[in-house]
């Protein structure tokens, strides 16, 4: 471009520097490694997708800052700000199917306040979280756990602390152990722990505990616990679930919302004595015809509350995980009510109901927070795949990946080895046990869902 001036030559405007755009920071780690562009796809980059890899993938955080009023000096000496902001941001995402609804972020600051316990497994979780629960954090990790210990006893010995808020210290505790890449230890103690607090709560007439949101939410985190550890614990050490206290107390929940699952309180509650069973049955090889009809009976007849689509395809995926795992383990019994047991057989029903399951998962998009809610029913439904199924293997595997990235916790990479071992024995021979026998013969206790 040329400027004209009166009395001299034309003069050359110098050009104009490109503008530099800012360098992203949420490339995943793996194209950071090769040194290529990530193009930042949330949960999995396309590169990684195209190569096969697990993506260590960043969401986006948005920008605040904590600027609560602490009401207890002792509590503000011991937060550890961008741990907390971590927690608030993104690792508490994990435990809710919707983050618009999620009593663990920014309402969790107003039990802080009263539970030291409560601050330090916090950042404990937040910490092994942050670096995908590598060896060099484990230290920091470590300690504070060890911090939340000591105080969790503290409260509990002194009683000043409220039930509830112990009661969410005992469970985060038991997460807290269910990232670790030890394979035998999934928080046993807390389990049990937590089990007395709700055992006390319920006991407690002085209290309308059906009135009180918190100990609903606590309830409902519980039962979700306990039937991702239902087939974990030795059946000598197992605590029924089917006491007249707690199944009361399943029936006034109803179909309220929880904001970790949803409405299927029930179907939970059912999960949970349906994995306490095989345990048992895997363990002393004796069955109960009656019990395994009334499981079936109630898995069967289950129908999704939701409405909403997305939900209900989740809901049929651990309802139909339920039923494969019932048929897989105990085999044929005459009362079984499934008209579709006698019209096709039991090995293709569940095959069909395999398939089945991972369609209904598959179509919830990898974005959703319901994704972290898939390990159990794509672990059940996945195992059953035949080797004529190699593509939906494949799409098993993706999704494992996915879910790695999202949530971070080892346990989905083991389950991928496991199901690479399973897939291994059925093609090699003619194995039809379940996946939790193939678990168990490795001494793994895997904490899923």
């Amino acid at each position: 471009m040329q400027m004209v001036h009166d009395g001299g030559p034309p003069r050359q405007e110098p050009p104009i520097a490109p503008r530099r755009r800012p360098k992203s920071k949420l490339g995943c780690r793996e194209c950071k490694a090769r040194r290529v562009k990530c193009d930042e796809t949330f949960p999995v980059c396309l590169r990684c997708v195209r190569r096969g890899l697990v993506c260590s993938s960043t969401p986006r955080l948005s920008q605040w800052q904590i600027e609560t009023r602490w009401y207890s000096s002792h509590v503000d000496t011991i937060v550890n700000r961008r741990l907390l902001q971590y927690w608030l941001e993104r690792v508490c995402q994990i435990l809710v199917i919707d983050p618009e609804d999620n009593p663990f972020s920014f309402p969790v600051l107003e039990y802080i306040q009263e539970s030291p316990a409560l601050v330090h497994i916090i950042q404990s979780v937040s910490a092994r979280h942050e670096q995908y629960f590598s060896a060099e954090v484990a230290r920091i990790a470590l300690e504070e756990r060890g911090k939340a210990l000591v105080s969790f006893r503290k409260e509990l010995g002194t009683g000043q602390t409220r039930p509830l808020l112990s009661m969410l210290t005992a469970l985060l505790l038991a997460l807290s152990h269910g990232a670790d890449r030890d394979m035998t230890d999934f928080g046993k103690w807390h389990l049990f722990a937590a089990r007395t607090l709700i055992n006390k709560m319920l006991e407690d007439t002085s209290h309308p505990w059906d009135m009180n949101p918190l100990f609903r939410l606590c309830l409902g985190m519980y039962l979700y616990w306990d039937m991702g550890c239902s087939y974990l614990v030795h059946p000598d050490e197992q605590q029924d679930l089917d006491t007249p206290g707690l199944s009361l107390a399943v029936q006034h929940i109803g179909h309220w919302h929880h904001p970790m699952y949803g409405f299927c309180t029930d179907l939970i509650f059912i999960l949970g004595n349906l994995g306490r069973y095989c345990r048992q049955l895997l363990y002393s090889g004796c069955r109960s015809f009656a019990r395994e009809a009334l499981l079936e009976e109630q898995l069967y007849l289950w129908s999704a509350p939701s409405t909403e689509p997305t939900l209900t395809l989740l809901y049929e995926s651990l309802r139909k995980h339920g039923l494969i795992l019932l048929y897989r383990t105990c085999g044929w019994n005459d009362a079984f009510i499934n008209p579709c047991l006698e019209e096709i057989g039991l090995e293709p029903l569940v095959h069909r109901y395999a398939l089945e399951t991972i369609d209904h998962l598959l179509k919830i998009p990898a974005s959703s927070n319901y994704l972290n809610f898939q390990s159990i029913p794509l672990l059940t439904a996945g195992s059953e795949l035949k080797r004529e199924d190699n593509k939906l293997r494949d799409d098993v595997r993706h999704r494992l990946r996915a879910l790695y990235s999202v949530n971070r916790l080892p346990v989905n990479l083991h389950a991928f080895e496991l199901l690479e071992e399973i897939w291994a024995a059925r093609d090699i021979g003619n194995d039809k046990s379940s996946w939790i026998h193939h678990m168990l013969r490795r001494g793994w206790l895997l904490v899923l869902g």
